[in-house]
């Protein structure tokens, strides 16, 4: 299960990456080649692939229709992602980088099931600044 902008989509998360993003004020090497820098922030960064087992195919599209047109709730892509993780319940504003998708049946009356559905979301806002 996985929210987004509120909703509720009724499809198997198979697998997820977190990527935490160090972004630094500055770094760079002094005379005595050790490092000198200011750490600016970090973001969560989340890959997440969806399975077809137990999924609703009618969440399984509208998740991708969702995430792969202009957002509801800003100018652009960006979304509420709620994900239930090891690390507790995440919830972040983020925008899809990339989304993938493979066919895995189409029957004779004209309907698909998708699965291998991979989304990479950029974090908008960082979990702590300094």
């Amino acid at each position: 299960m996985i929210k987004v902008d509120e909703r509720e989509f009724q499809v198997d998360v198979t697998e997820v990456g977190l990527d935490v993003e160090f972004v630094y004020k500055y770094a760079e090497r002094a005379e005595n080649y050790e490092m000198q820098y200011e750490l600016g922030a970090v973001y969560y960064n989340q890959s997440l692939t969806f399975g077809t087992s137990g999924t609703d195919n009618t969440d399984f599209k509208e998740l991708f229709r969702i995430l792969s047109t202009r957002s509801s709730i800003d100018k652009g892509t960006g979304h509420a992602v709620e994900l239930r993780t090891p690390l507790g319940n995440l919830i972040f504003m983020m925008y899809p980088n990339k989304l993938s998708v493979k066919l895995l049946h189409c029957d004779p009356g004209g309907e698909t099931w998708w699965s291998g559905f991979t989304v990479t979301f950029i974090a908008l806002k960082p979990v702590e600044r300094w």
